[in-house]
């Protein structure tokens, strides 16, 4: 039989730490969603469709390391930053496209694979058959390499692993139906992901506005003291009601400066300066070496003082 050009993945929805039975739990891996097509080559497919092989030739012979031909891995490529996933160093191998950089990033910074299902084995599907059994013929036809990796899940203890990734500064759990099917394209609760979530107070600094989208306000900019100096942490873009919208530009109309209140201020577009008398909630996964927040979500207005919110109170 001939492998399908494409794949959609299949997803998890959103759910808190869980034990269960009926379910297997493995680490999220904080990568790049990635099918593996494998045959007499390997061929690499995002989450989106996109064949991105070319941005990644040491997983070039994934094809070599299966016992089996015609066969459809799904899993994540990852970069490792002090032996643990880093999402931020894969990043500039996802937007690497030039051939003397991606030479160059495979020697400096390289990836690997991590397989946790598989889909195709010998040309025909095996989708329906239970996680169990699906996982089972993983193991039995991926042999591990330098640049290849099997996921391998624990019964039951979806609380325990997330409270152990949780303490790593791992991204967090999915638990898996073990009798379930692989179902391409769907989101379903078969799949249930758990994130390690983090919250901290900041300093609002700026806002910015965007003519096309919502009236007023897009984004506000947040900061943390580190000694006297004020840095940024990025914009928070998400978790604003229209009515706390409408707040927090009345209390902004008080608060507007020329000049940016930061320490090595960024450079965006439509960008309105504050004084940094206001602190915000935000809630967050994770904080990037270059001092940006991971899907931050705001979560409201804090009663403190802006030089409460310090560097090292970061989680």
């Amino acid at each position: 039989m001939t492998l399908p050009l494409t794949i959609a993945p299949m997803l998890a929805v959103s759910a808190p730490p869980f034990d269960d039975p009926d379910y297997h739990f493995e680490l999220k891996w904080d990568g790049l969603r990635c099918l593996a097509f494998l045959t007499n080559t390997t061929r690499l497919q995002s989450r989106s469709g996109r064949i991105i092989s070319g941005q990644y030739p040491e997983l070039a012979d994934l094809h070599q390391q299966v016992k089996a031909n015609d066969v459809v891995l799904d899993g994540e490529i990852i970069a490792l930053a002090d032996g643990k996933p880093s999402f931020f160093r894969l990043q500039s191998r996802m937007h690497t496209t030039s051939a003397a950089g991606i030479r160059e990033a495979r020697r400096t910074n390289p990836v690997l694979y991590v397989a946790f299902d598989l889909l195709y084995l010998k040309g025909e599907s095996v989708m329906n058959r239970p996680l169990a059994t699906r996982q089972e013929l993983l193991h039995s036809v991926v042999v591990p390499g330098p640049h290849f990796l099997i996921s391998t899940p624990i019964p039951h203890a979806g609380t325990a692993l997330f409270a152990r990734a949780a303490a790593l500064g791992l991204e967090g759990v999915v638990g898996k139906d073990k009798n379930s099917p692989y179902l391409p394209g769907k989101r379903s609760p078969y799949w249930k992901k758990a994130r390690v979530v983090k919250n901290n107070d900041f300093v609002i600094c700026g806002y910015t506005t965007n003519p096309h989208g919502r009236p007023g306000l897009a984004a506000i900019l947040v900061g943390l003291y580190a000694g006297e100096q004020l840095r940024s942490y990025g914009l928070v873009g998400t978790g604003f009601s229209q009515s706390e919208i409408n707040h927090l530009l009345s209390l902004f109309a008080g608060l507007r400066r020329t000049e940016p209140p930061l320490a090595a201020p960024p450079t965006l577009a439509n960008l309105h300066w504050l004084e940094p008398r206001l602190v915000c909630e935000v809630e967050y996964f994770a904080v990037t070496p270059d001092r940006r927040l991971r899907h931050p979500r705001y979560k409201g207005l804090r009663d403190l003082p802006p030089t409460a919110c310090r560097v090292e109170n970061l989680s």
